[in-house]
C-alpha cells in the first residue's frame, strides 16, 4: 500500500510512519521542518528503503502540484500546534492550517482514503461553561466562547478541517475519518507538553518544583496507542465519514500525581509548589472512547506509569539539556585561568590558550577532557598590523581583518598550530559570520577553515555559527555551536530574543540536523528562569547547552 502522511517528520507523524514501515506499506513523508525535527531518528527512518522524505511548504499551492498522486492512504498531521504558538501568533495557526486542508482537498483525487487529524481542544468552551460532560463523547456541542480569544484559534483551525473534509466527502464521495485526538504524549514530541516538560525539569533537578494547574485532571494517552487507534481506523471502513475520539480513558490523573509519578520515574524528591493554571486550561478532561471501542475493538496498552517511564528514558537518552545531568556534562566555556578541577565535569572545555600550560592542558586530557583552543578568524585584538581594517567590532573592540591577505593566513595558521602543539586537542573557531559584516569576504574565510582543517588533521574543530558557510562547513568541521540561541545580551543584563528572532533561530537549529555534526547551544543568563528557558529551548531542538556570563567566567 502506497501511504502518504503530511507532517510526516513531526511527533505523530514519525510514529506512525515507524508503524506502517512494520506493516510493508511504502511510506512518503512531507513536512517544512518548521516543527518537524530532522533528527537521528527521522535520518534512521529515511534510510528505509521504501521511504521517500520531501521538504515542502504545505501552504503553497505550487508545493502541491509537485506531489504525486496515487496515494492508498493520505494522514493530514501538518498543522501549527502547541499552546505558545497559538497564544503568541492565532493568525498564522488559522492561516496555516486552513490553507493545508483546502489545499490537499483541491488537489486529491477521489481514489484515496484520508485521515484528518482533529483534536481535544474543540471541546474547551463546552467544558468551561459547563455544557459538556466528562468522559465526553462525539456528539458533544461544541462551544466557541469567543471567537476573539487566541486560545481557541486552534479549535477553530480543526472545526473548519473537520466541515470541510466532512462537506467535500459528501459533495465528492471522498472516503474520510476524523480522529480527534486526547492528550498525546511519548518520545519525541518537544518539550511543550505537560509530560515531558515535567521530566525535563525533574531531570535538571529543579527544587522546589512548579506544579501549574495542581487540581486539574487529564486522561493520557501514549503515541503508540494513538497510532494503533489511528491504523485501526484506516483500516475500518465502518469509520468512513465519522468523527472518532483517539486517546485513553483508563486512568483519569490529576496533575499533582502525574508529578508525583514524574518524580518516581526520575528518581527525585522535590517539593511540589503549586501554581495557577495556564490562562484558559480546562479543569477536566477525558474522551468517551465507546465509539472507538464499538468500531475497531481498540483498546489502551500503556498503562501511563509504563508510558512516562518510556518517555523519561528516551529524553535521558538524548543527553540534552534539561534531561538528567550525566557524570560529565558535554562542554564548557570558560575564559578564565585555572579550575581544573571543576573543568573535569565536562567532556570538552574552550579556554583561552594563553591563559593555560602545557602541564595544565595534560590534567585536563589525563581526566579525560578534551581542551579546546579559542581562536578568531576574522578578528584580531593584537597589535596593529597590515591585515586589520579600520572598523571594529562594537561589542569587543576587535578589528576586523581583510580575510584575503596572505599574513593573516600565516598568522591564524601559526596560532593553531602552536595550541595544538602546546597540548590542545581541538579548536574553537569564533567570528564566523561575515556574511553581516564583510559577505565578499566568505570565500576567503571557507579557504582559511580548509587550510586549518588540513594542519590540524584529525583534531576537534567546533565552529560558532557560521551558517553563511554551510554546506561545505560541515565536511570541515566536527561540530557546531549556536551562540545566543535563545537569550541576548540587552542593557543591565540578559533577555529573551522576541517571538520571531526565536523562531528563526529554530529554523536554523532544524536545519543543522540534517548534518552529521556535534551541535551545542551556549546561552546568558543571570536568574535560574532565564537559564531554564534557555534550557527547555535547547532541549526541544537537541543541542547540548552551556549556560554562563557574558564574559564567560563562569564553570
Amino acid at each position: 500500500m502506497k501511504v502518504l502522511i503530511l507532517g510526516g517528520a513531526g511527533f505523530i507523524g514519525l510514529h506512525l510512519a515507524r508503524r506502517l514501515l512494520r506493516d510493508n506499506h511504502d511510506v512518503t513523508l512531507v513536512d517544512d521542518f518548521s516543527r518537524g525535527s530532522r533528527d537521528r531518528e527521522l535520518a534512521e527512518v529515511r534510510r528505509h528503503p521504501s521511504v521517500t522524505v520531501i521538504s515542502a511548504d504545505l501552504t503553497s499551492a505550487d508545493a502541491w502540484r509537485q506531489l504525486p498522486h496515487g496515494w492508498d492512504q493520505i494522514y493530514l498531521l501538518a498543522a501549527v500546534v502547541g499552546v505558545r504558538n497559538v497564544e503568541r501568533d492565532p493568525a498564522r495557526v488559522v492561516r496555516v492550517n486552513t490553507l493545508i486542508t483546502l489545499h490537499l482537498l483541491d488537489w486529491v483525487r477521489d481514489d484515496a482514503k484520508i485521515f484528518f487529524a482533529s483534536t481535544s481542544e474543540v471541546y474547551a468552551g463546552g467544558v468551561d461553561a459547563g455544557l459538556v460532560p466528562v468522559p465526553t463523547a462525539e456528539d458533544a456541542p461544541l462551544l466557541i466562547a469567543d471567537v476573539r480569544a487566541p486560545r481557541f484559534a486552534y479549535a477553530i483551525s480543526k472545526l473548519l478541517g473537520e466541515a470541510a473534509f466532512l462537506h467535500a466527502a459528501r459533495a465528492r464521495g471522498l472516503s474520510v475519518v476524523i480522529g480527534r485526538f486526547h492528550n498525546v504524549y511519548g518520545p519525541r514530541m518537544g518539550s511543550d507538553h505537560v509530560i515531558p516538560e515535567m521530566l525535563l525539569r525533574a531531570m535538571s533537578g529543579e527544587n522546589p518544583f512548579a506544579v501549574p494547574g495542581a487540581d486539574q485532571y487529564r486522561a493520557f494517552c501514549y503515541v503508540d496507542d494513538a497510532v494503533e487507534a489511528v491504523v485501526r481506523l484506516m483500516d475500518t471502513p465502518e469509520a468512513v465519514g465519522e468523527i472518532i475520539h483517539i486517546g485513553d480513558d483508563t486512568e483519569v490523573t490529576q496533575i499533582a500525581d502525574l508529578a508525583t509519578l514524574v518524580f518516581k520515574v526520575c528518581g527525585v524528591n522535590p517539593t511540589i509548589q503549586e501554581k495557577p493554571a495556564p490562562p484558559g486550561s480546562v479543569t477536566r478532561r477525558c474522551p468517551d472512547l465507546s465509539k472507538l471501542r464499538r468500531l475497531t475493538g481498540y483498546e489502551p496498552s500503556v498503562p501511563l506509569a509504563d508510558g512516562v517511564r518510556r518517555t523519561m528514558e528516551w529524553y535521558r537518552a538524548q543527553l540534552g539539556p534539561g534531561s538528567e545531568r550525566p557524570a560529565r556534562q558535554p562542554i564548557a566555556f570558560y575564559y578564565g585561568r585555572g579550575q581544573l578541577e571543576l573543568l573535569t565535569g565536562y567532556r570538552r572545555v574552550v579556554l583561552q590558550p594563553e591563559f593555560y600550560e602545557p602541564a595544565e592542558l595534560a590534567f585536563l586530557r589525563r581526566h579525560g577532557v578534551q581542551p579546546l583552543a579559542y581562536m578568531s578568524l576574522s578578528e584580531d585584538t593584537g597589535p596593529e598590523a597590515p591585515w586589520q581594517r579600520a572598523e571594529r567590532n562594537p561589542d569587543w573592540g576587535g578589528r576586523y581583518v581583510h580575510l584575503d591577505h596572505p599574513g593573516w593566513t600565516e598568522h591564524v595558521l601559526t596560532q593553531a598550530r602552536q595550541a595544538l602543539d602546546a597540548g590542545f586537542t581541538g579548536l574553537f573557531l569564533d567570528t564566523l559570520n561575515v556574511e553581516h559584516t564583510y559577505p565578499e569576504d566568505l570565500p576567503h574565510l571557507l579557504r582559511l577553515v580548509e587550510l586549518i582543517r588540513e594542519q590540524a588533521g584529525s583534531a576537534y574543530l567546533l565552529a560558532n555559527r557560521g551558517f553563511g558557510l554551510l554546506p561545505r562547513l560541515a565536511d570541515l568541521v566536527d561540530g557546531i555551536l549556536f551562540e545566543s540561541f535563545s537569550v541576548r545580551w540587552v542593557d543591565g543584563g540578559y533577555a529573551p530574543w522576541p517571538p520571531e528572532v526565536l523562531d528563526h533561530h529554530a529554523e536554523i537549529a532544524e536545519q543543522l540536523h540534517a548534518y552529521d555534526l556535534d551541535l551545542y547551544a551556549l546561552d546568558y543568563a543571570d536568574n535560574e528562569g532565564l537559564a531554564a528557558f534557555a534550557a527547555r529551548r535547547a532541549a526541544e531542538f537537541n543541542l547540548h547547552l552551556f549556560v554562563s556570563d557574558r564574559a564567560l567566567s563562569r564553570v
